[in-house]
């Protein structure tokens, strides 16, 4: 008979004062556990347990076997959730919904980063900017702005807010020059998201210096972050974009930014990490959850190690967010 679980039988009947609490606890029969015990006291030939007809004790010279069994099984206990648990950290499909704005070389590094700390993971993410339901079983974690996340159950950790600001490509300002006010952008071809251009108007809502600017372009063109970073980037006109979504473009000297006191009406983007359970969430979603915490708030180093600090996953529950 193994002797793990002779062990375990004898520490359940000691703690339970009962062999049928004890086989009950662990799922086996009362006459299983007697087997156990008397096996185990035939193999240190001592006697462990007082049997008397409404109770199961310890005997005087089996306590301090009993406390030293009781240690190294949870010893052991600890030890076999550890390697499941690092087997589940370092295992498995992890499928990720981000909003295009991410997707830049900050991404790179923490898709870099991540695969570096998960190498056996099965990182699947995928790219838009629609609505996104986290109980469908398409996706187990998403990155994006509030907006875009249906339901409200769910579980959110906010990871940055940009502001958005005005930038242009060094050859479009070359040719047609830098305005110097919000209102001198009227004369120039805006790329803007839909949400700055007010409904059913030509018009859009700028602030400058805390003051409010209706600007109506001559010419301009919407669409979402990637279309008018790739239109800016190109030459096309001036853009409103995040600026956590330039800031390498500023750095490169791909795009200028102008303007510096004027913002768009919805000038802050919030993005923020959602999912859908907070007990029993898997070891890899919380290794993920935890890692992205740690990398949008440490600070931006483009040219450092890759390296970078994960906490351990555990048992303890640390979200700060609020529900959306």
């Amino acid at each position: 008979m193994d002797q793990l679980y002779m062990m375990r039988a004898f520490i359940a009947a000691a703690r339970y004062q009962s062999f049928s609490k004890a086989a009950e606890s662990l799922n086996v029969t009362t006459g299983s556990i007697s087997k156990a015990i008397a096996k185990l006291e035939g193999c240190i030939q001592t006697r462990v347990l007082l049997r008397t007809t409404r109770s199961v004790s310890l005997t005087e010279a089996a306590q301090p076997y009993y406390l030293i069994c009781c240690r190294l099984l949870e010893e052991l206990d600890e030890a076999n959730r550890r390697i499941s648990q690092e087997q589940e950290v370092n295992g498995g499909r992890l499928r990720l919904v981000v909003h295009p704005m991410l997707v830049s070389e900050t991404f790179s590094r923490l898709v870099r980063r991540y695969r570096a700390i998960a190498p056996n993971v099965s990182l699947v993410v995928s790219v838009q900017d629609g609505a996104t339901n986290l109980y469908d079983g398409r996706f187990d974690i998403a990155i994006l702005p509030p907006h875009l996340v249906e339901q409200s159950a769910v579980i959110r950790r906010m990871l940055f807010r940009s502001p958005r600001i005005l930038v242009a490509s060094p050859a479009y300002l070359q040719q047609y020059g830098t305005p110097e006010t919000a209102s001198k952008l009227a004369s120039h071809f805006l790329l803007v998201d839909p949400e700055s251009r007010k409904k059913s108007a030509d018009f859009i809502d700028l602030y400058e210096g805390g003051r409010r600017v209706s600007v109506s372009p001559m010419s301009s063109m919407d669409g979402n972050e990637v279309l008018l970073r790739a239109a800016a980037l190109t030459g096309t006109g001036i853009a409103t974009l995040p600026e956590s979504m330039v800031r390498e473009d500023i750095d490169m000297g791909h795009l200028l930014h102008i303007l510096p006191e004027c913002t768009t009406s919805d000038s802050n983007v919030e993005i923020c990490l959602f999912y859908s359970h907070r007990e029993l969430l898997p070891a890899r979603f919380r290794t993920f959850v935890d890692f992205c915490a740690e990398f949008f708030r440490a600070p931006a180093r483009p040219f450092a190690h890759d390296a970078i600090r994960v906490p351990q996953p555990n048992n303890r529950h640390e979200e700060v967010a609020t529900m959306s």
